[in-house]
């Protein structure tokens, strides 16, 4: 007598592979894996004599909001323009690749730095984020989740 369990045999299975369409492991769709297109921030560029910071954040309560748990998954991201360690300007950005599947960090690492960010403010980077990160020279600052971000900013000692 042949397995009769879960999706051994002649190919009515109940787990991957089963032939009926839908996502795979491989990213589904004809052609397999589809990478994350690039997104550029619709943002004017830092200030000539700035930086730009890039801070993951749960809530947009500007410089009161909380620093996210997650990188590419967070909700907004605030980037904020940073001359002479005052705060010049913040912008609030929905993170495009905050619903997305594998992959979105190092998307959401390119979507950073097309910002114009030199500076990384999060919890918590994945290793392809990170190594993304580290290849457009961005500094990365490492805070408990949930800080406040203008606490995090004078932490890195980037504002007074």
């Amino acid at each position: 007598m042949a397995w009769q369990g879960y999706g051994w045999g002649k190919g009515r299975g109940k787990g991957w592979g089963r032939g009926r369409g839908g996502p795979r492991w491989t990213g589904g769709g004809p052609g397999g894996f589809q990478p994350y297109q690039p997104i550029q921030p619709q943002l004017p560029p830092p200030p000539p004599n700035g930086v730009r910071a890039a801070v993951c954040v749960d809530d947009n309560n500007g410089l009161e909001s909380h620093v996210s748990p997650v990188f590419a998954r967070a909700p907004i991201i605030l980037f904020i323009d940073i001359v002479n360690g005052n705060i010049a300007n913040i912008y609030p950005v929905q993170n495009p690749y905050a619903m997305g599947g594998g992959g979105a960090g190092f998307a959401f690492a390119q979507f950073v730095a097309g910002a114009g960010a030199r500076i990384v403010i999060a919890s918590t980077i994945g290793p392809n984020a990170q190594a993304m990160l580290q290849q457009q020279g961005i500094s990365v600052y490492s805070v408990p989740p949930g800080s406040r971000v203008v606490d995090a900013l004078r932490g890195a000692g980037l504002i007074r």
